[in-house]
Order: C-alpha cells, then sequence, then structure tokens
C-alpha cells in the first residue's frame, strides 16, 4: 500500500482522485466509486459503503487485490477518464494490467482527520491517473454476494490479528476474548467461529510462540 502523506491540503479544484469528502456515497447508486466498491467488498454492507464519507474507514489490501483481479480479468468494466480528458468513458480491460489502485491519506481544509483517498495509477514513471473511475454497483453486489460475507469478515479479522501478532510475537497483549469483542465491533459479520479460523489460521502464518492456543474461552477464563 503507497505510503500515507500527512500533509494538510486545500482540495484543488482541477479533476483528482476520489475521496470520502466529495463522492455521494449513496448505497442505492447505480454506479459506484472504487472507493464504495471497496467498501462493499470487504464488508459487504450498505453502512460501509456510505461511510466512506465518514474519513474513518480503510480498505483491506485484500479487497484491493480482489477489484483489481476482476478489473484485470474483464469481470467487471470500470468507466473513467485519462488525466487532460474531459468525458469519462469505458476503461478498456488491456488498461488495468498497467495499472494498480493505492490508498494515501490526506487531511483537506475543514476536514477534522485524514481521508483515505482511492486512487487508480499506472505502474512506473510516468505515474499517469484515471480520474473519476465508477463501476457497476449491481455488478459488484453480485460478484461479492452477502453469502460471502463471513469469508470477507474473517478474511479481515485475520489481517488484523497478523498485524497484531507481528508487533508482539512473543506477548498476548490482552485475553483472547477482548480481541474478539474488539473484532466484533469492527468488523460487522465477525461470527466467533470465523474469529477462531481467524485467530488459528494467524498463529500458523505468524509462528507466534507467545500467544493462547486456539480455540474457544471458557467461562472461567474470560472471567478472568
Amino acid at each position: 500500500m503507497a505510503p500515507m502523506p500527512t500533509t494538510e491540503m486545500v482540495p484543488p479544484v482541477e479533476p483528482r482522485p476520489e475521496t470520502g469528502l466529495t463522492v455521494q456515497s449513496r448505497a442505492n447508486d447505480a454506479d459506484w466509486s472504487l472507493a464504495m466498491a471497496l467498501a462493499w467488498i470487504a464488508d459487504r454492507t450498505e453502512t460501509a459503503v456510505s461511510n466512506i464519507q465518514s474519513g474513518s474507514w480503510a480498505p483491506n489490501e485484500e479487497a484491493i487485490r480482489e477489484l483489481l483481479s476482476a478489473l484485470r480479468a474483464g469481470k467487471l468494466t470500470a468507466h473513467g477518464m485519462f488525466e487532460g480528458e474531459r468525458i469519462p468513458h469505458p476503461i478498456e480491460t488491456a488498461v488495468w494490467a498497467n495499472f494498480e489502485i493505492v490508498v494515501e491519506s490526506m487531511r483537506f481544509i475543514g476536514h477534522p482527520s485524514f481521508v483515505p483517498i482511492v486512487i487508480a495509477q499506472k505502474m512506473g514513471a510516468p505515474r499517469t491517473r484515471l480520474l473519476f473511475v465508477t463501476v457497476p454497483a449491481a455488478k459488484v453486489r453480485r460478484r461479492w454476494p452477502l453469502g460471502r460475507r463471513t469469508v470477507a469478515a474473517q478474511t479481515r479479522c485475520q489481517v488484523y490479528l497478523v498485524a497484531e501478532m507481528g508487533r508482539s510475537p512473543d506477548r498476548q497483549p490482552k485475553p483472547k476474548h477482548e480481541f474478539l469483542a474488539d473484532y466484533q465491533a469492527r468488523i460487522p459479520g465477525l461470527s466467533e467461529r470465523a474469529f477462531e479460523r481467524a485467530w488459528a489460521k494467524a498463529k500458523t502464518l505468524t509462528s507466534t510462540a507467545g500467544w493462547g492456543r486456539p480455540g474457544r474461552r471458557s467461562r472461567c477464563s474470560r472471567s478472568g
């Protein structure tokens, strides 16, 4: 994922990458911005799609990979325009072989927090960008249906746990049930069973020795 600049900026007048400040984030729109599509892929909720305006969301790398894969395979057709163009048009499938989706974080005058910006740009110099990119909402919903929400939640939980275990491989910083409560609050659709699978997989991936064994905690251990 691209480095996150931390400078405060005045939103430019010319076409620019999309942000939650300017995109009209309605889940029932016929076309979704890349940010809206990524929010749906990650969480499978209309609330997540609408919440990109808040500046509190951040698409995960798995969602970015899935969206790029669909665009590069021609399973999803995007509309947009290259820098210097004025009229949006279909983006040819072949274009995506040389383009990537990155997320940067910027703060704009009048907004209290940093806002993730989704950018479609060419890999390597020159960093040509695609502007105002949209994809059909109905096709996004069909390709990533609600039935797969549990899988998406488990994947997102696993990403968080791998990061946590990487930061503290020799010591589990808090009880397992607290991690479960935290992630269920942050990840829509995360069941306890999906959390257990993510926990076990994260332990395997990180070879973490200082964390408790996977499996449900007893009532006694939860109270302790």
